[in-house]
């Protein structure tokens, strides 16, 4: 009797078990079919089965495949609350399903993405990224895709596209044939290379359709998803009616999928609106994002960020309609649709910079504000509120871009946020000198107008000194900096490997290798600013630097003379002991041929080119100046960085010789005046002694160049002036001068660094522009920028006697980017670079002459006059008068 109840109970298991794995089984094939309510029915079915027979494995799973039910309906709030009750019940009843509870962390993290909760996003995310059984199999791609979308969100780009990168290789290992998962990761990469790269957006995005089509068909969601994201690509190429064609083809899908209201539909609708404006048609753009905002408000309520945006969006057509005073609130509502829990009672009203969705739409919304109080105020009303607010606005901004900086995670999108800065900073300017006119606070709104232009300057290597500062004062043991250094040395180095690697075999394992080491990296620097939060608060400090402060420290014949080229204006901001001028001048429409035809002109010797060109910079670039002054500090702005401003010439007024600029003042150059000040404030230093470097011949380098004889007797002859003071001079000459033999030098302990030496820039990627040196066996003679980063170095006066060491990448709102920031960046306190090519013969002759005036008064680090000095016994010498020779070192520093 026992045994026919055991049989029969078996029997109605192995029954139950199969009716459930049907439902299963059937929920599958209606999710893959895009019927995500079915497929929710089915799986509900299952999971009662599952539950009642003790299968709790499947229960579990049953209810996150319900989860990820309500996720594609858009049916957020019950999404996040089955995700969050399966993750604890799976925690609390199953602890060994590892899997399950990553997928219930993947999907929370996926949830959280659409209700726009970022922040919850990244912290369910990186836990689970955290606690992955194996970073090689398919949930661990699932876990690096959503990251990607995470940091892509908060547009750390280079970041998210390596996350991608590797979500895609893994499952291109793991996966057989043309898995829609490898879509997945096509369409994200896709997304990444839109903003840079049209033709790699539109091969990945076609890539994804392909798949998608092939394993779904032509009418599922994810077949829609490509058509919206190639209309995004169409449109950007101002192909506006193919975008709008493909936006019919992915409402379409959206309609035979959704009824009602949907976040897909609304988003459709919002990027048609942006079409239409884009075409000029803003009555039809305006009815259709209002559309869309009334669809997100119904799906989400007042505070989301697709609210703020489509908000933003109707306030940006409403602006080139001329409705101000409609902007102006739609763009207020905008602002506060993105805060989680702050309302405003006036338009004037400023929020609080805290508990935000999206840094980057409320950057916009405040930006546009501004802009639209401005077009109030002269358009409409003439109130000194309007554009009192406008400006307060701008400084709203200033703020909001300072915390943006810090959630960038690499150099490059730190650098990325200063382009959309400095529009921010170029409007601001404007404002502030308009109300210095009009006002009584002349001197306060300049000081502001001054305030947003240092701002603009250098942000990222200022914020890099910074940290290097935070780090000496925050109390951090020393193996912890032992350990970041290694990490960085090691980035650095994978980074040049793969940039230099010919071998496609080792491709793929320094991917990984960089990928994990930055990795390890980002979650080195986030727990050291949880644990050090002293640390966090000195690296971020934000120190506003006052005209009084640096007036208090220049001499009185010592004035500073800072740029910001605005869209229309170059702004000059004049400062000496006494005096504090803005100059707005009206910008040349031809100001980047004649930057480019000074710097080509000098290089090769067009004499007619040179003089116009130089005439016209002189006037466009130097205003009247004060009497008395015989020094001027130059920090320039953009492309002006790569210009001698020493080789300006002022036209004779009674027809004689016209005079270059260097033969009236002592010329040197910073990237911001906050570091300027810094200089003119530091101390005396106590190393000593001179260390001179030259290779002299390259045959044995990566790159054969060029040999350089006139280089040994440069330094001998350098080396012998030094040899009768207290600075002893040590001279590393042809194989002695190898990149092993600087790295292991205590370069802290030398007053003075010269290098005689080839060196060539990498703009399109400034880490790995370098010094060349000799190679030894276990180094290949090339000192890499990314190197430089990490040496000590405390002289005085690093001199780079060697090619178009000066230059680097131009980047908009941040500067030059090459070889001198790193050494600037490694405790250089002043430099002299190259912005050319010259022979050695002259440099040397040059660089002889600046020495010997410099060790007339030996005790003074002021460099400047020395340098002018010796630029002045080329230009009067017979053989090397020409600018050529001499106007292409410059001093950054004193």
């Amino acid at each position: 009797m026992m045994k026919r109840i055991l049989t029969v109970t078996f029997l109605l298991t192995t029954l139950l078990t199969a009716a459930q794995q049907d439902l299963f089984l059937s929920g599958e094939n209606y999710f893959q079919q895009g019927q995500y309510i079915r497929a929710f029915e089915s799986y509900q079915a299952a999971s009662v089965g599952f539950q009642q027979q003790q299968t709790l494995d499947q229960y579990a799973l049953c209810n996150l495949k319900m989860a990820e039910c309500h996720l594609e309906t858009g049916a957020l709030n019950q999404c996040m609350s089955q995700a969050r009750n399966t993750l604890e019940y799976i925690t609390d009843v199953l602890p060994q399903e590892k899997v399950l509870q990553l997928r219930a962390q993947l999907l929370l993290g996926e949830a959280y993405l659409k209700a726009g909760r970022n922040d919850l996003a990244m912290e369910t995310l990186t836990s689970a990224e955290q606690s992955l059984p194996d970073p090689t199999d398919l949930s661990a791609a699932e876990c690096y895709n959503d990251l990607g979308v995470v940091y892509w969100n908060n547009k750390n780009k280079e970041t998210a596209k390596s996350y991608h990168e590797r979500a895609l290789k893994i499952r291109k290992a793991r996966l057989k044939g043309e898995d829609p998962l490898l879509a997945d990761s096509y369409l994200n990469l896709g997304l990444i290379y839109l903003e840079d790269d049209f033709l790699q957006a539109v091969i990945n995005f076609n890539n994804a359709l392909k798949i998608y089509q092939a394993a779904y068909g032509k009418n599922h969601p994810s077949v829609a998803l490509c058509y919206g994201n190639l209309a995004f690509a169409n449109s950007a190429q101002n192909n506006f009616g193919e975008a709008l064609t493909y936006l019919d083809l992915t409402m379409n899908i959206w309609d035979s999928h959704y009824s009602g209201d949907h976040p897909n539909k609304a988003f459709t609708l919002s990027n048609r609106g942006r079409i239409l404006e884009a075409q000029g048609d803003y009555h039809k753009a305006l009815l259709t994002q209002q559309e869309a905002l009334q669809q997100y408000i119904r799906l989400y309520g007042v505070k989301h960020p697709e609210v703020a945006n489509t908000f933003y969006l109707i306030g940006s057509v409403q602006l080139k309609q001329e409705n101000y005073k409609e902007a102006v609130e739609s763009f207020q509502k905008s602002i506060y649709a993105n805060l989680q829990n702050q309302e405003y009672t006036s338009l004037y009203d400023l929020p609080e910079l805290q508990d935000y969705f999206n840094a980057d739409i409320l950057l916009s919304s405040l930006q546009y504000k501004a802009q639209a109080l401005e077009a109030l105020h002269f358009g409409k009303t003439l109130k000194p509120s309007d554009i009192k607010s406008a400006l307060s606005t701008y400084l709203k901004c200033d703020d909001l871009i300072s915390q943006i900086r810090q959630k960038r995670l690499t150099e490059g999108d730190k650098i990325r946020i200063g382009s959309i800065a400095a529009d921010v900073y170029d409007d601001g300017i404007r404002t502030a000198l308009y109300l210095s006119d009009k006002t009584f606070q002349k001197k306060y709104f300049r000081e502001i107008a001054f305030t947003f232009c240092e701002r603009s300057k250098s942000a990222v290597l200022l914020e890099a000194i910074n940290e290097t500062k935070a780090k000496a004062f925050a109390g951090i043991p020393n193996h912890l900096l032992t350990l970041e250094d290694s990490l960085k040395t090691e980035i650095s180095l994978l980074e040049q490997l793969l940039a230099n690697t010919k071998d496609e075999s080792r491709l793929g394992s320094l991917q990984n290798a960089l990928f994990e080491t930055r990795q390890s990296y980002r979650t080195f620097i986030t727990s050291l600013e949880k644990e050090y939060p002293n640390y966090f608060n000195l690296k971020y400090r934000q120190a506003d630097i006052s005209v009084a402060a640096l007036q208090e420290k220049l001499t009185p014949t010592a004035g500073v003379l800072s740029y910001f080229i605005g869209e229309e204006s170059i702004f000059v901001f004049l400062i000496s002991k006494k005096d504090f001028e803005v100059f707005s001048l009206p910008k040349a429409d031809n100001l980047v041929q004649l930057t480019k035809g000074l710097r080509n002109a000098i290089k090769y010797h067009i004499p007619s080119t040179f003089q116009s060109s130089s005439i016209s910079l002189y006037k466009q670039l130097i205003p009247d100046l004060p009497d008395g002054l015989q020094s001027l500090t130059i920090i320039p702005d953009g492309l002006l960085g790569t210009i001698p401003f020493e080789s300006l010439l002022s036209e004779s007024k009674d027809g004689g010789n016209n005079t270059y600029l260097l033969e009236k003042y002592a010329i040197s150059y910073d990237y911001a005046a906050s570091l300027l000040l810094e200089k003119l404030d530091a101390p005396a230093g106590t190393a000593m002694g001179i260390l001179l470097t030259a290779p002299v011949s390259f045959e044995q380098n990566e790159l054969t160049m060029a040999s350089l004889p006139g280089s040994e007797q440069e330094v001998k002859e350098i080396r012998y002036l030094f040899l009768s003071g207290a600075d002893a001079p040590e001279i590393l000459l042809k194989d002695q001068a190898s990149e092993a033999m600087l790295k292991s030098s205590k370069l802290s302990e030398y007053k003075y660094l010269h290098f005689a030496t080839h060196g060539i820039v990498n703009e399109s990627k400034p880490a790995l522009s370098r010094i060349f040196l000799s190679p030894t066996e276990n180094e290949d003679g090339s000192l890499y920028s990314g190197e430089i980063y990490g040496l000590n170095i405390g002289a005085d006066l690093v001199t780079l006697s060697a090619c178009e060491t000066g230059l680097g990448k131009v980047e908009k709102g941040e500067g030059i980017i090459g070889l001198s920031r790193s050494l600037m960046y490694a405790g250089a306190k002043n430099l002299i670079v190259s912005l050319w090519q010259v022979s050695d013969a002259s440099t040397a002759q040059l660089m002889i002459e600046f020495y010997k005036q410099h060790l007339n008064h030996s005790g003074n680090m002021i460099f400047a006059d020395d340098l002018r000095k010796a630029k002045l016994s080329l230009l009067k010498s017979s053989s090397y008068s020409d600018p050529y020779y001499w106007a292409p070192f410059i001093l950054i520093g004193l």
